[in-house]
């Protein structure tokens, strides 16, 4: 409702509503982006102006989860690529870097972050590791298999389904942010 009415949109889809709670995240640093350091315009924000980047690049970690997620300046985040938050701000200027630290450290201890949010600002890609999606996946396949087996000792019919299947599930239900 608060977009509706504050923004006139009539139907604010779901990366709207992601984009607003980013920009009322950011309330505490005066609305402006941790890379540019500069203020999001209120009037802007639902514009092709902003995006909201992947903290850690999907491809790295495949996590679509809000606290892989930030509201930045569009060319801020063509310019940061598929390098992760950390590794983008060490590029820059001692002082800009210095900002971004200072900016996440704030966020956190003030509690407007969660410091699963703060773990991935922090996070380097050496830090990540080539392997980590075949490793997830691996133990999800283990996990899967255990609960399987656990399961049929409590009843005698349990059925399976492939990956596509839960994936659609957790669409439906809402379920895709929260995990």
């Amino acid at each position: 409702d608060i977009i509706r009415r504050d923004f006139s949109i009539p139907h604010p889809t779901k990366n709207d509503i992601v984009k607003y709670k980013l920009y009322q995240e950011l309330a505490f640093n005066g609305y402006k982006d941790l890379y540019t350091n500069t203020k999001i315009d209120y009037h802007k924000l639902f514009s092709k102006e902003y995006d909201v980047d992947h903290i850690i690049p999907q491809s790295r970690l495949f996590d679509d989860s809000f606290s892989n997620k930030v509201l930045v300046p569009r060319g801020a985040n063509l310019e940061k690529g598929n390098r992760t938050a950390y590794d983008y701000m060490s590029s820059k200027s001692e002082e800009e870097f210095s900002l971004f630290l200072s900016a996440v450290e704030t966020l956190y201890s003030e509690q407007k972050i969660s410091k699963s949010k703060y773990q991935k600002f922090l996070k380097k890609a050496s830090d990540i590791g080539d392997g980590f999606i075949e490793r997830d996946l691996r133990d999800s396949q283990y996990i899967a298999r255990k609960a399987k087996e656990i399961l049929s000792d409590i009843t005698r019919s349990v059925v399976t389904t492939s990956g596509r299947i839960t994936e659609r599930l957790r669409e439906d239900w809402g379920l895709v942010n929260i995990m």
